[in-house]
Formats: C-alpha cells, structure tokens, sequence
C-alpha cells in the first residue's frame, strides 16, 4: 500500500482514516473509540484505513487529510458532518480531552485555509 501524502480516498476511507487520526492525537486510542469508528465503517475498510495510518508518520498523515480535504469538504454541510464525527469520537471514552479540543481548533484553521 502507497502511503505518499498525495493518496486520494474514497469518502468513506477518508473519514476512517480522519477519525483514527484524531482518535490518535492524545496518544490514547481507546476500545471505546476503536468501536465507535468500527461501528461507522465496514471491515474491510477499516483495515485498510488502520494500515496506511499505522505505516505513515504523523507529517504524512496531515498531508493525506490536507490532500483529501480538496476533495471531500466541498460545503459547510460536509464541514458540520466531519467536525461531528470528530467530536463524536473524542466524547465517546467519556475523556474529552484538552488536547482533542485544542485538534478539533487547529483542525478547523487547517479546514478553513487555502
């Protein structure tokens, strides 16, 4: 599997793999975070989604989303989608965190650019 910072996802890869991202960024991948992305994806995708984060660095990984987010933030209806996704993940071990606050900021700056 390529993991360059330009490979393009599908919708629903690039939403796993956005959330295993943001699920990552308190160092703590939680059972009840790992279920809650589980619960929204299918298997396969999944693995795969789990793979190319696992096997790319954290520059690169912001360079897939930066990359994708061309493609799949075309309205303020998709911004509200993925920014409750993000929430939605960060509440559900029951610690939203301060560092998952401060991402769901800088994300939002990242979204808002270019």
């Amino acid at each position: 599997m390529s993991t360059s910072p330009s490979t393009l996802l599908t919708r629903k890869e690039f939403e796993i793999f956005l959330l295993l991202y943001a699920a990552h960024v308190d160092y703590v991948y939680s059972p009840e975070e790992e279920s809650y992305i589980r619960s929204i994806s299918d298997s396969k995708d999944y693995e795969k989604m789990l793979k190319l984060f696992e096997s790319t660095n954290d520059y690169s990984c912001m360079k897939i989303i930066l990359a994708n987010k061309k493609i799949h933030f075309n309205s303020e209806t998709d911004k509200n989608y993925y920014f409750s996704l993000l929430k939605n993940v960060f509440e559900e071990d029951g610690d939203y965190t301060r560092i998952e606050k401060s991402f769901i900021d800088f994300f939002e700056r990242i979204i808002d650019s270019e």
